[in-house]
């Protein structure tokens, strides 16, 4: 069983939820009548933790859910639970990381704006472990420099897979002059970029230092939408604490912040010319 909230528990909860302020019930109440622990409901109900299904049986009969919403949550029960096993490094990332891992594994399209970083997603391995140095107060397990190229190589396989992520990266000129682990490994980060955003899933584009301010310049944001019609869009933020969920409306706030900083983006023809130049400029 995955360990903390995942997409599937927390749609599981949203539909529990109306349900319960429809029996016009308190959470206590509910408890008592269950004998199901209060813990045990308010964590389902959040999406932080799957009860066993006897215990949700139980929960539905008391609330009055309909035998066709029971059905409905039997449903997203079997699916409710990711196995972070599909992680590689799971145990030694974060609990905000590791959300937004098994987001992203059920995504299929990604947006990312960076201004001070190339993002994850198109890492080389060698400015991977450049970055894991500079952030390892943030990560769990020890000697993570070592095994950060690994978890980027096993996240990037959404590039890659049989059925792709649609990925639209927008990237701050900053991040592509800033000398991540030296000359060397910017000159293979930047070639690396301009090889990865030939294929047909992946769009690179560049926010120029001509285009002056722009509303998303602190820190990285990530916006995962999914294929079902009544998924809501999934939003992070990446603080110094590390990855910080954005939820409801605040979510889509941040899709219309990254689609106005996509507006002054280069096209992508002239971002990979911009990114050669820079290249270029590093020499062999």
């Amino acid at each position: 069983m995955a360990i903390g909230s995942t997409r599937g528990k927390r749609r599981l909860g949203r539909h529990i939820r109306p349900i319960l302020d429809r029996s016009g019930l308190k959470v206590d109440e509910v408890v008592k009548r269950s004998r199901v622990s209060r813990p045990t409901i308010t964590r389902m109900l959040s999406g932080e933790a799957l009860a066993r299904w006897p215990a949700l049986s139980m929960v539905l009969d008391v609330i009055g859910a309909t035998p066709e919403e029971k059905t409905r949550a039997l449903q997203l029960w079997e699916v409710a639970d990711v196995d972070p096993s599909a992680i590689e490094h799971a145990r030694d990332l974060p609990a905000g990381y590791k959300r937004f891992r098994m987001d992203e594994l059920e995504a299929v399209r990604e947006r990312t704006l960076d201004s001070a970083l190339v993002p994850g997603l198109l890492q080389t391995a060698g400015y991977a472990e450049a970055v894991a140095r500079s952030t390892h107060r943030q990560i769990v397990g020890e000697s993570w420099d070592s095994r950060a190229a690994a978890e980027r190589h096993d996240r990037q396989a959404a590039l890659t897979k049989e059925n792709p992520v649609e990925y639209h990266a927008l990237i701050d000129e900053a991040a592509l002059r800033r000398l991540v682990g030296g000359p060397e490994v910017m000159r293979g980060q930047l070639d690396h970029l301009v090889a990865v955003g030939g294929r047909p899933n992946v769009t690179i584009r560049v926010l120029p230092y001509s285009v002056g301010a722009y509303g998303a310049q602190v820190g990285a944001m990530f916006l995962l939408d999914f294929d079902q019609s009544d998924e809501p869009r999934a939003a992070y933020v990446e603080a110094l604490t590390g990855m910080v969920p954005v939820e409801d409306e605040e979510a889509e706030v941040l899709s219309a912040v990254w689609e106005d900083a996509a507006r002054l983006a280069l096209t992508v023809q002239d971002s990979v010319s911009l990114i050669r130049a820079v290249r270029d400029a590093l020499g062999d």
